[in-house]
């Protein structure tokens, strides 16, 4: 949700827009199971096992890109028919070892950056 809210893409969406976008990419908020019991808990876990619970919260980072692109999108529609495409932009991941790693990693991605926001706005993922 942090990501959702803190984008400046995402802040020009009305709250109804926002909430069709999250729904349409699996970011509603889960409702709250109830564990006020031993057995309160134990259904709950029987309906959905932890692993399942992992397995949500490793796709939030996916989905909230689907969901900044679709809102850039819905965005661009509305405010510049024909205009700029928005272009997401993929950051090398991996390890970094050492100052200079950092250095040159920024600098890839400074590059690749620059590039793409010549053309409009970049979203990154």
């Amino acid at each position: 949700a942090a990501a959702l809210t803190g984008d400046a893409t995402w802040s020009r969406l009305d709250e109804t827009a926002q909430a069709e976008i999250r729904a349409r990419n699996g970011l509603a908020p889960p409702p709250t199971p109830a564990a006020a019991t031993d057995a309160d808990l134990l259904r709950a876990l029987d309906t959905r096992p932890l692993a399942a619970w992992r397995s949500e919260v490793d796709a939030v980072g996916t989905r909230t890109g689907r969901a900044l692109q679709e809102a850039a999108a819905r965005l661009q529609e509305k405010d510049e028919p024909g205009g700029s495409r928005t272009t997401t932009v993929d950051v090398r991941r991996g390890t970094l070892a050492d100052e200079a790693a950092v250095r040159d990693w920024l600098r890839e991605q400074e590059e690749k950056l620059l590039a793409a926001v010549r053309d409009g706005p970049v979203i990154v993922r």
